[in-house]
């Protein structure tokens, strides 16, 4: 298991409740940054490409919902602990395809300021089998990754 970027890393929005331009949300993923500067997004896992949207336009960042995420991958790992679905968010770019075979810290693609975003930064999320949430935090704590 890595974490998808590339270390050392920073988290910049953890899982949780969070103000956001003095709202109250609940955000369900990890908002990450390389402190190296190098915004490529890698694989936590092994695992297979379910869903590849690279359509971005940025003129819709702010208006329409498909294109609040800027570019995103959802990659499903099979897990010991089950079955997972991980939304890799704000690519600029994506450089697998749906169907696509990947292997833990493979490149997914590139992570920038794109979507409902204030900055650079990858967002992560997980989903069980049934697309209910996960605390994806908890997941890395798995692993032994600490966030």
């Amino acid at each position: 298991m890595v974490i998808p970027v590339v270390q050392p890393h920073k988290v910049t929005s953890p899982y949780g409740w969070r103000y956001l331009n003095e709202e109250r949300e609940f955000h369900k993923g990890i908002d990450l940054i390389s402190e190296k500067g190098i915004r490529d997004v890698i694989s936590a896992f092994d695992g297979i490409v379910t869903y590849d949207q690279d359509d971005y336009k940025e003129i819709f960042r702010w208006t329409e919902k498909h294109h609040s995420a800027g570019n995103m991958v959802i990659v499903r790992h099979e897990l010991p602990s089950g079955l997972y679905y991980i939304r890799y968010i704000h690519l600029i770019n994506n450089i697998v395809c749906k169907g696509q075979k990947v292997f833990e810290g493979a490149k997914l693609g590139v992570y920038a300021d794109v979507g409902k975003s204030y900055g650079p930064h990858l967002h992560v999320d997980a989903y069980d089998m049934n697309w209910r949430p996960v605390n994806i935090t908890l997941l890395f704590n798995q692993g032994g990754l600490l966030l």
